[in-house]
């Protein structure tokens, strides 16, 4: 065999390689381009219909009226605006709460209003009694995350806590919109 013939099968066999590993690296690349798709459509879907409202508060954060349809484990719900523990402090520090028969009403300072049901989840959190529990935007490391509760013993409504939870549960999501202001 001369060189020439040695050079055809080398180029043929790198060829192949080539053409083998692009199109390996299209595969895989379609493939997670498609999960990211379905992971953005399942957050989209999660939003949808969400109605905000506008209590009035110092920051200008508008709570949604409900929470979303599904709950949500922390990595899942990390995706969506949800509210800091501030922004929960500002919502109970700011508003009326009271107990009502589906929930605690938070009304603000304008006479607007949301309700956030009262969810059971003892069997989640059996050392706290709560009425209510979601996600809080929480920058830490670990296995645990914060989300929202709002004990209530007797019918003495208290203020905000916050509470750790393995982030693998799910959890209900309350959604929060900023509204930017002009200066």
């Amino acid at each position: 065999m001369d060189i020439s013939e040695k050079a055809k099968e080398y180029a043929k066999d790198k060829a192949l390689e080539a053409i083998t590993s692009a199109i390996e690296k299209a595969y895989a690349d379609g493939y997670n381009e498609g999960l990211q798709q379905q992971d953005n459509q399942k957050l989209e879907d999660a939003q949808t219909g969400v109605t905000y409202v506008d209590l009035g508060l110092t920051s200008g954060t508008l709570w949604a009226s409900d929470y979303i349809e599904k709950r949500l484990t922390y990595i899942e719900a990390s995706k969506l605006s949800i509210p800091t523990f501030e922004q929960y402090e500002e919502l109970y520090n700011e508003c009326l709460v009271e107990s009502c028969p589906k929930g605690i009403k938070f009304t603000g300072r304008n006479g607007h209003y949301i309700v956030i049901d009262y969810i059971n989840v003892q069997q989640v959190a059996k050392s706290k009694q709560a009425t209510f529990y979601f996600w809080l935007e929480d920058g830490e490391e670990g296995n645990e995350r914060y989300c929202a509760c709002s004990p209530y013993e007797g019918s003495l409504l208290t203020n905000p806590w916050k509470y750790k939870l393995f982030m693998g549960i799910k959890l209900s999501v309350l959604l929060v919109h900023k509204v930017k202001t002009i200066n």
